[in-house]
């Protein structure tokens, strides 16, 4: 049994509102959380369902690494909170987040990406890459970057995987007449970037809308990311009435890599009555992520009828 921690390509087309039910896949996108795994073929998906990074598993800080031509050595820190000594393996892969029609967001983590990908993977390295975690111990872990010559200037992306085995006793179940142990094995997900040369930023309102739906605002927008680097803040929601008034609001982090759909929910107050738009605001004001992790950018405001 595996639990792992972290997070179909988006939609490009115009915002438009799905017919199928909600889709499996629920979260939003960070540098890490608790997510499910399953494995199809070649391809990891991790579905974010939350933010936790310990749960019977190594708790891991920072979630994310930044690495540049300036400094191709970072570090993360392991703790074991746990009664039972951790086996810990360091491995990477590569993956960012996209999102489903439903404006649902996961992260795939694909073992031999595209040519056309920036992929960093090959080029790094942890140190030490495998070791035991005893209970409250903590131990320091070198992520580093080599990269090749004659590299174009950009960002490129990889995950590193932190699994733990042992920190949970094995898992009893029955099955017919047969007792079965299940061994337990834990990955926790950070992201891990190279930026190398210049890089930028930014973002682009590809198609966005909003419908009222009972007591709340349900909004679909397509983001597209500008410059050659992921961009990294928040996206803000608020609903508003003819008067510039708010109504409801709400907020979530934004990573956009290449493009991306974003769902938001608004509630609004019982009796509420229109004509009311939905704004969308969208920066880098990003306190969860390490000095330097999110690059500067523009804010985005982009407001929109609520049908």
């Amino acid at each position: 049994m595996k639990k792992t921690f972290d997070a179909s390509r988006p939609s490009t087309g115009p915002a438009s509102w799905p017919s199928k039910g909600p889709s499996a896949w629920k979260g939003a996108v960070a540098a890490g959380g608790r997510a499910r795994v399953t494995r199809v073929g070649g391809l990891l998906t991790l579905l974010l369902v939350g933010w936790a990074v310990r749960a019977g598993a190594a708790a891991v800080s920072p979630m994310a690494v930044y690495l540049d031509d300036r400094a191709r050595t970072s570090s993360i820190t392991l703790f074991n909170p746990g009664e039972l000594a951790e086996e810990i393996e360091i491995g990477f892969a590569f993956g960012y987040p996209t999102s489903d029609a439903e404006g649902n967001v996961g992260v795939a983590l694909v073992e031999e990406p595209g040519a056309d990908e920036p992929n960093a993977v090959p080029w790094l390295r942890a140190f030490p890459r495998r070791l035991v975690l005893e209970p409250g111990q903590r131990q320091v872990v070198r992520i580093m970057v080599q990269p090749p010559a004659g590299l174009d200037d950009g960002e490129y992306w990889g995950r590193a995987l932190i699994r733990s085995r042992g920190g949970q006793p094995p898992i009893e179940e029955l099955r017919g007449d047969v007792a079965v142990q299940v061994n337990v094995e834990t990955v926790v997900v950070a992201a891990v970037s190279y930026r190398h040369g210049r890089v930028d930023t930014g973002l682009e309102v590809v198609a966005a809308g909003a419908r009222r739906d009972g007591g709340r605002v349900v909004g679909l927008i397509d983001l597209a990311r500008m410059g050659n680097a992921a961009f990294l803040g928040r996206i803000v929601a608020e609903v508003i009435d003819g008067e510039g008034m708010v109504l409801g609001a709400t907020e979530d982090v934004l990573a956009v890599y290449r493009t991306i759909r974003r769902r938001v929910e608004v509630p609004v107050p019982a009796g509420a009555e229109g004509p009311l738009r939905l704004r969308y605001r969208l920066d880098t004001d990003r306190d969860d992520l390490p000095a330097g992790g999110p690059l500067p950018a523009e804010p985005v405001v982009h407001t929109v009828p609520v049908a």
